[in-house]
């Protein structure tokens, strides 16, 4: 387990998990996610965008994507 300060928070990143591969995606972009309606009328807020960040920054990219799924590079 990887544990970083470096977004504000502890973000404890193993692996790509499913719900981060489609954030990462979609460009953490949260139209059409599941987890907006989810937190939609929460005092809570999403922090996928800041995981899918620092999945990036500790594992790389998710592997086996084809290049067209993904619109961040």
């Amino acid at each position: 387990m990887i544990r970083s300060r470096s977004l504000g928070r502890v973000a404890s990143v193993r692996r790509w998990t499913k719900a981060a591969i489609d954030c990462y995606q979609r460009g953490c972009v949260c139209e059409g996610c599941y987890y907006k309606d989810f937190f939609s009328g929460s005092p809570q807020r999403c922090l996928m965008k800041s995981t899918v960040l620092e999945l990036v920054r500790v594992l790389g990219v998710p592997q086996n994507l084809e290049p067209k799924e993904s619109i961040i590079y």
